[in-house]
């Protein structure tokens, strides 16, 4: 798994993480808690959760920069995101940081936005992801 963990710090750093290699990483992390054994030592549903919002907001940039409408739907929110209110604070942050603007967030809880600057947007999803699977590597060395 310190594998694992590496190659997706490595795309951090060339900036080739995709939101789908964190959400096949989430699936296996759920996967390996719900057969009892997980794959990382400090793995829990509150690291899966901010894990699958900074992978939806990875989403969202990609899409952004493919000029294609949002494919996701409220629901697929719901599937993956126990506590909105991470969700809501982590894009409150996007906002104050003045990353996106036009924040609207529908019936069903999914937030949509403008990005107003990719790179930097990128660059502040990555150092978030960054920091929850630096603090599993460092759990991973214990």
């Amino acid at each position: 798994m310190k594998q694992t963990l590496e190659t997706l710090k490595g795309k951090i750093a060339e900036k080739t993480l995709t939101s789908d290699d964190i959400f096949a990483f989430t699936e296996r992390l759920k996967e390996s808690m719900r057969e009892g054994a997980p794959i990382v030592k400090n793995v829990s549903p509150a690291n899966i959760d901010l894990i699958e919002i900074y992978a939806f907001a990875l989403q969202k940039l990609e899409m952004a920069n493919a000029d294609r409408d949002s494919g996701l739907r409220a629901a697929d929110w719901r599937e993956s995101i126990n506590d909105f209110s991470k969700l809501k604070a982590f894009v409150d942050k996007l906002q104050e940081s003045e990353l996106i603007k036009s924040v609207s967030w529908n019936v069903g809880g999914m937030a949509i936005y403008d990005i107003v600057n990719n790179e930097a947007y990128r660059t502040y999803v990555y150092w978030n992801i960054q920091a929850v699977l630096d603090n599993m590597i460092l759990f991973e060395k214990l």
